[in-house]
């Protein structure tokens, strides 16, 4: 599965979970079959309905939650189907797309056909899901640009979008209307859809009435990665991942590109930083020129003055987007593979799930403090305060609650293995000691391998020199653990 505009779509990131309150929070996996995760295996991907300990996901993105809680439905997105998960047990259905290919193991169900059989539709990397009052489920299909409504009464039709699948940017009617990449959408009382519109850069709304109309962003022409809050008329936005509503009409959406990790506010017809660094007092040149920080930070919101940021809150990689039940808005933070928060009433972003200082990506269960993702990309909340994550690398949906083991699956505990780096920073040597052998991956941000040694022996002296500056993992892999380090080559 990929990113859009032709950026590699799996990330290596991990997260565990961390409370800042008084009440206790466990992490605990929904859905999905983590038996070789527990070991230190990552070949989980696949294919496969039933009980929770027995489903197959093949990177999850997008995630909703129905009106009555009783089902979070998934975008199933390297499958190409969406699923549905019943909620406490965890039982794994398919409920759209063509599954003939994928259970003899093939990919090739990718496709763009609408079908009265919900089984014989085909979708191209759907994304963002949402789901109506009445059980109707809207999809976001990323790669035909359009976007398609699952019926309660089973068919698959395109509700917005180019029967063609072209990308554009053209309001109007939902048949001529068209989208470019598409990728989450969120759904109003009313029945409105809105479309974070990736390749246009703009936040779209679907109409009940059938109109597609652009809320904001300057479209597909602003390919500069410009960040301008502002008139909703004139507010630039590039990179749109994640959306979600707040009750006063207000929209939010998550920024995450090469030079954008922000939360963004829509209301009154206004664009403002909501979470991230404040640009106040920034011009656009520099704007258009400088990167913004990227990083992991708690606190406030910085400002910046001129062209001086002074230092506030950081984000690596915001996608999924989701209000609590007292309207603090939780934040999927998936380079800093943690869960964030940003507190209504002191506006003070802090760490709710993953470690609140070091990324560390893996896969673990339990309390707040000591759980771990790999890769949290879609988000959701019920109505009882239950939290469910898409934890893409993974490849299983987890659920964040007061309950130790919310579909009374046990947790997941880690021998007390030991991997030590030194010096890190490094310059053109790393050494590494571990308390176990096995296979060794060194891998860049991206995701891409730059060394890899299948029968690497403790202790061991990585020579670095050939390798580019910048953030890396270092990733050891036995039959019965894995551990990981975030490893920074300077020069």
């Amino acid at each position: 599965m990929y990113r859009t505009k032709s950026v590699i779509f799996i990330f290596l990131c991990f997260i565990g979970i961390s409370g800042y309150s008084q009440t206790q929070y466990y992490v605990s996996t929904l859905a999905g079959d983590s038996t070789g995760l527990a070991q230190g295996f990552d070949s989980n991907a696949g294919y496969r309905n039933g009980v929770s300990t027995q489903a197959l996901f093949n990177n999850p993105t997008g995630l909703a939650i129905d009106t009555a809680g009783q089902y979070v439905y998934v975008a199933d997105t390297r499958n190409n189907i969406i699923r549905k998960v019943a909620i406490p047990s965890g039982y794994v259905t398919t409920i759209a797309g063509d599954t003939t290919d994928i259970k003899k193991g093939l990919d090739s169900n990718i496709g763009y056909h609408n079908s009265t059989n919900p089984f014989a539709a085909k979708f191209s990397n759907p994304w963002g899901i949402c789901v109506d009052d009445t059980g109707n489920v809207y999809v976001a299909d990323t790669y035909n640009n359009v976007i398609r409504k699952i019926w309660v009464s089973g068919g698959v039709t395109t509700y917005a979008g180019s029967d063609s699948g072209f990308a554009g940017f053209v309001n109007g009617p939902n048949a001529k209307a068209e989208f470019y990449l598409p990728l989450s959408l969120a759904i109003d009382k009313s029945g409105n859809i809105y479309v974070a519109d990736n390749g246009n850069n703009s936040i779209r709304e679907i109409s009940v009435s059938g109109v597609v109309t652009t809320v904001a962003g300057t479209g597909p022409t602003d390919s500069t990665g410009s960040y301008i809050d502002g008139p909703i008329d004139s507010a630039a936005f590039y990179d749109i991942y994640g959306i979600t509503l707040g009750k006063a009409g207000d929209i939010y959406v998550s920024q995450f590109g090469s030079n954008v990790n922000a939360i963004r506010r829509i209301y009154n017809g206004r664009v403002t930083t909501y979470a991230g660094f404040d640009t106040a007092g920034m011009d656009t040149d520099v704007l258009s020129e400088s990167q913004v920080p990227v990083g992991y930070r708690n606190g406030k919101n910085g400002a910046v003055k001129g062209d001086t940021l002074i230092t506030g809150v950081l984000f690596n990689g915001p996608t999924g987007l989701a209000f609590d039940t007292s309207g603090n808005l939780m934040i999927a933070d998936e380079y800093n593979n943690a869960i964030r928060k940003f507190k209504a009433s002191d506006s003070v972003v802090s760490t709710f799930a993953g470690k609140d200082t070091v990324s560390t990506f893996g896969f673990l269960n339990g309390v707040d403090s000591l759980a771990q993702f790999f890769n949290p990309m879609g988000l959701v909340a019920d109505k009882k305060g239950n939290f469910f994550v898409a934890d893409l690398g993974n490849n299983v949906i987890r659920a964040i609650s007061t309950k130790p083991n919310f579909t009374g699956v046990p947790s997941i505990t880690k021998p007390g293995y030991k991997l030590s780096v030194y010096p890190n920073p490094c310059t053109d040597r790393l050494n590494i000691v571990s308390s176990f052998n096995g296979n060794a991956m060194l891998l860049d941000i991206t995701g891409r391998v730059v060394w890899t040694s299948s029968n690497f022996v403790s202790p061991y002296t990585l020579s670095t020199s050939g390798i580019s500056p910048g953030m890396y993992f270092l990733r050891i892999t036995s039959e019965s653990a894995t551990e990981i380090s975030k490893v920074e080559v300077t020069r």
